[in-house]
């Protein structure tokens, strides 16, 4: 008996995280075994993961009798290692670099006629840089003061105690409020704007030909569904316009072309000056009839871009622009812990919700219905 037709493809591209396929297949699984209490839509099964390629590894999602999805981790944890800052020093001149980048590029005049409170979202590292900066002479000053009358090693050692512990304290603080992780993803995106790295460039457009083989070789299959979180969005939208730039019929015949962006922060990279081929690519999808492109982000995760449209302009596309809405999907002992810790807020779009209904990311990815079946076009 022929196997029958695969029902989705699913490619998830992560955002700016170094951690490996083992961690989000793991947290699939997750997502599939901790469902909510009054949830009435069939149990789903994981099975383990499998190498497709040096950057691609699958699992299937179904039933016992039916495979429902193929879901296909594109990786680029790899360059996120080589890239991902090692010491304080380097963070710091990341972040510079992203500020006095995008004061010369015209990044923070366009944040701020696009959302004023995303603009806010985006100066809160660099005000608690000053602050701490402000701190820190303010202290050396107190301990010039405190320690002038005494024996040169006791002044010594008492500076070196009040220093070391405001840099803890300060570390601590940083990474309670994500400045610190917020600091990586800024100092990535000014790089990522200006094509760097290049072998970045490189594996979006090997994503971009995995695309179009699926949609050549699996043409029974409904649904070709391209999902990026955070940063991972902006390299969705490069892949699935650099796809449709080798196929222009892409979504036209055979399977279904969806794009579900989680989380956006496609601004922090669209909004500098040198990021003219994003945005081309931003006005190719909006422009492509055929495409389903659906955005989910909160306003409250300050990493992402809510309050600005991912694809920045209207166009012929079925776009839709929600919000998770996750203090109705979520306890409020869950939901305050999540404003407690900005870093778990971004992360919650790949969780299981407590509430079902709403927001899911299983039902988008493992349910019947194909996304622009359950966002018609209005």
């Amino acid at each position: 008996m022929a196997p029958m037709p695969l029902h989705r493809r699913v490619l998830f591209i992560a955002g700016f995280d170094p951690k490996s396929p083992r961690y989000y297949h793991r947290l699939y699984r997750r997502l599939a075994a901790h469902r909510p209490s009054d949830d009435d839509q069939p149990s789903v099964e994981v099975g383990p993961r499998r190498h497709l390629t040096p950057w691609a590894e699958e699992w299937d999602v179904g039933r016992p009798d039916q495979v429902v999805a193929r879901y296909t981790l594109l990786r680029w944890d790899d360059i996120v290692r080589e890239h991902w800052p090692r010491s304080t020093g380097t963070v710091w001149r990341d972040h510079w670099n992203f500020y006095v980048g995008g004061l010369r590029q015209g990044f923070f005049g366009r944040a701020w006629r696009a959302s004023r409170t995303n603009w806010i979202f985006v100066m809160l590292p660099l005000a608690g840089t000053l602050l701490l900066l402000a701190a820190w002479l303010g202290l050396a000053a107190w301990c010039a003061e405190l320690a002038g009358p005494l024996p040169g090693p006791v002044g010594a050692a008492l500076a070196v105690v009040a220093v070391g512990g405001t840099a803890l304290s300060a570390r601590h603080l940083s990474h309670r409020t994500g400045f610190d992780w917020l600091m990586r993803l800024y100092g990535f995106s000014h790089a990522q704007a200006g094509g760097r790295p290049t072998q970045l460039e490189e594996r979006v457009d090997s994503m971009a030909r995995l695309i179009v083989h699926l949609a050549e070789s699996e043409s029974d299959t409904r649904e070709i569904l391209i999902v990026g979180h955070s940063t991972g969005a902006t390299l969705a939208v490069s892949a699935v316009a650099r796809a449709l730039a080798q196929a222009p019929w892409l979504g036209q015949r055979g399977p279904e072309l969806a794009l579900l962006t989680l989380g956006h922060c496609i601004p922090l990279v669209s909004f500098f000056d040198h990021a003219e081929r994003l945005r081309r690519e931003l006005r190719a999808l909006a422009g492509h009839a055929a495409l389903t492109w659906v955005d989910y982000t909160a306003p409250a995760d300050w990493a992402g871009c809510a309050r600005i449209s991912p694809w920045g302009g209207p166009g012929s596309a079925n776009l839709h622009r929600l919000s998770p809405r996750f203090p109705k999907i979520l306890t409020p002992a869950h939901y305050a812990a999540l404003q407690r810790d900005r870093l778990q807020m971004h992360m919650q779009y790949l969780k299981p919700p407590d509430i079902a209904g709403g927001y899911d990311l299983l039902t988008l990815t493992a349910g019947e219905p194909t996304l622009r079946e359950r966002h018609p076009p209005t």
